[in-house]
C-alpha cells in the first residue's frame, strides 16, 4: 500500500490517481477527507496532519512508500513523519523537492535540502523530485485576470521551463513503484518561456486580452502577503524570481521523456486542458473586456 500526502494539491492528487489507476491500494493522508471525495471515495483515508504526531503510526502502518510533500520550514513534524515511517518499516520515500535545492543559498533550496538529507539520513530509499516552475502557478492569476484583465510579474524578461502537475506525478508514480536507479529527478517542461509569453498564449487560448505588467521584487512580496502567504516564505519565493529575472536558471531536462516515455507537456495544451476547469479556469471565462 502507497501513503500519498498532499493528496489534494496540484501534484499529489495526480500521484493518487495515478497509483489507483495502475491498479495499486493507497491511503490519503488528510486533515479533510470530504475536501477531495473522488479520490476519497477509491481510497483509504487517514485523517490527520503534520501538527498532530499522534495521527502518524495509524497513517503509516502496512505502507510499503509514501509520497511526502515539504512542510516548510518547522522540521519537527517532518523528523518525526520520516523517524515513524522508518520504525513502521515504510521502504521508500517519494519527496516532491525543488530544482532549488541544488543551490543552498537560496532560502528555498536550503529549506527542501535540508527535507532532503533527513529522507537520506534515515536509511530509507530516497527519491527527490526537483521540479522547477509548475505551470499550474497560472491558477494564480485568475484573480487579476479576472477583476482587471491583467497579470503581474516579478520575472520580467527572464525564461525558465515550466512543467505540468500531470508530469511530475507521471515521474512520481514510477519513482514509487519501480526501481528506478536515480534518487534526483530533475523535471522541467522542454520549452523556455517567459510569463509575458505564456500570458500571450493564455490569452488566446481563452479568448480575452490579456496585460502583463512587471513588478518589483517588494511589491511581488507584499502582492504574494496579501494574499495569504507568510511573509518570510512570500519573500523567499521572490528571491527565486530574482535568479529566474536575471538569467541564472534557465535548465531543462529530458527526465520526464526518460522516465515515462513521452514528452513533457506543452503550455498551450496544459492551458486548453484546464480552460474549463470547474475548480480553477472556467473563471477566466468570466467577465471579458
Amino acid at each position: 500500500m502507497y501513503l500519498v500526502t498532499g493528496a489534494t494539491g496540484n501534484v499529489g492528487s495526480k500521484i493518487a490517481e495515478g497509483l489507483l489507476n495502475h491498479g495499486k491500494q493507497v491511503r490519503l493522508f488528510l486533515r479533510n477527507p470530504e475536501k477531495y471525495q473522488p479520490l476519497v471515495t477509491r481510497s483509504e483515508v487517514s485523517v490527520g496532519d503534520f501538527t498532530k504526531q499522534e495521527t502518524f503510526k495509524s497513517a503509516l502502518e502496512g505502507i510499503k512508500a509514501v509520497f511526502l510533500m515539504n512542510r516548510g520550514p518547522d522540521q519537527n513534524g517532518f523528523v518525526k513523519f520520516v523517524d515513524t515511517a522508518r520504525e513502521s518499516g515504510v521502504e521508500k520515500i517519494v519527496f516532491l523537492s525543488t530544482l532549488a535545492a541544488a543551490d543552498p543559498s537560496l532560502t528555498i533550496g536550503k529549506m527542501h535540502k535540508q527535507q532532503e538529507d533527513i529522507i537520506r539520513e534515515s536509511g530509507m530509499t530516497a527519491k527527490l523530485l526537483r521540479p522547477g516552475g509548475f505551470m499550474s502557478n497560472a491558477f494564480g492569476w485568475i484573480g487579476s485576470i479576472r477583476a482587471e484583465g491583467r497579470v503581474y510579474n516579478a520575472m520580467g524578461t527572464g525564461r525558465f521551463a515550466p512543467v505540468a502537475p500531470a508530469d511530475i506525478a507521471a515521474v512520481g508514480v514510477r519513482a514509487l513503484t519501480e526501481e528506478l536507479t536515480e534518487e534526483v529527478f530533475n523535471i522541467s517542461g522542454d520549452e523556455l518561456t517567459t510569463v509575458t509569453e505564456q500570458v500571450g498564449i493564455l490569452s488566446n487560448v481563452i479568448g480575452r486580452r490579456l496585460e502583463c505588467i512587471d513588478l518589483s521584487e517588494e511589491e511581488a512580496v507584499q502582492a504574494m502577503a496579501k494574499g495569504g502567504l507568510p511573509q518570510f516564505l512570500a519573500a523567499a519565493v521572490v528571491e527565486s524570481f530574482r535568479d529566474i529575472r536575471q538569467g541564472r536558471t534557465a535548465p531543462t531536462f529530458d527526465t520526464v521523456e526518460k522516465v515515462t516515455g513521452r514528452k513533457p507537456i506543452a503550455f498551450r495544451t496544459w492551458a486548453k486542458q484546464n480552460e474549463r476547469s470547474e475548480e480553477h479556469t472556467s473563471e477566466l471565462q468570466s467577465h471579458h473586456d
